[in-house]
This record gives structure tokens, sequence and C-alpha cells, in this order.
């Protein structure tokens, strides 16, 4: 089910899992890529009541580089609200280009200490694993 799309992002909710989906289209400007994490916070508030059980989904394979001013806001800032809300699972398609690896892993170091990460090379593997 799509709860939000823009040129940049689509966000949605996968109830098989069920986990929040977020997947990234294309590099993104902070302000937008931060305004993605703020709604999915909302959206897993929002659905977590509906699906006790929800993780989340991640899929950078198109993302390039993300700032690391903005991966440690995440870190710092929006996964412990994600950790407070009930979150303990988040699964990453790791991105195609080599910059986009780097960064995935940059935020993994950052936050790999709020909640379980894992990092995936296919949509399945990744949601096969949130399943457990």
């Amino acid at each position: 089910m799509k709860l939000f799309e823009n040129e940049y992002v689509e966000i949605s909710l996968d109830e098989t899992v069920p986990c929040l989906v977020w997947i990234g289209k294309k590099y993104m400007p902070s302000e937008v890529f931060r305004e993605s994490e703020e709604k999915s916070l909302q959206f897993y508030i929002e659905y977590k009541k509906k699906y006790p059980n929800m993780q989340w989904f991640v899929d950078t394979a198109e993302i390039s580089v993300i700032k690391s001013e903005d991966t440690q806001w995440v870190a710092e800032k929006i996964l412990p609200k994600f950790a407070k809300a009930g979150l303990s699972k988040e699964a990453f398609v790791i991105p195609k280009r080599a910059i986009g690896k780097m960064t995935l892993h940059r935020y993994v170091s950052e936050a790999g200490h709020v909640i379980e990460i894992h990092l995936f090379d296919t949509v399945e593997a990744a949601k096969k694993w949130l399943k457990k």
C-alpha cells in the first residue's frame, strides 16, 4: 500500500512481512532526505498499532551519496525514536554504486547499536530476514 511518493522516494507498507518500505529513486537533497525519514517515522508509528511486528525495509540500490551529517542525524535523532516506537530490525538492499555502499556502511557503523541492521543484495533476502 503506497503511503507517499515524490520524484526522490516512495514510502509504502508491505502487509505480508509486515514492514514499512522506503525506496530511494535517486540522489536527494538533504532537506528532502530528512523529510522522508520524518514521514517514515510518522507512518511507522501510525501503522505499528495495526502491525505490532512491523519492521523497516530500505531499498538504497539507486541511491548514491547521502551527506554524513544526514546519516548521523538519522542515527542520533530519528532511529532512537523508531526504536522507542518498537522497531527492532532494519534491512537494506545495498546500493549499486561504490559511493552509496560507503555511505550505507558509515550509517550502519553509526546506528547499528540502536537496532539490528543487516545488508542484503536482494529485496527477497531482506524481507525474508525481516519476517524471522
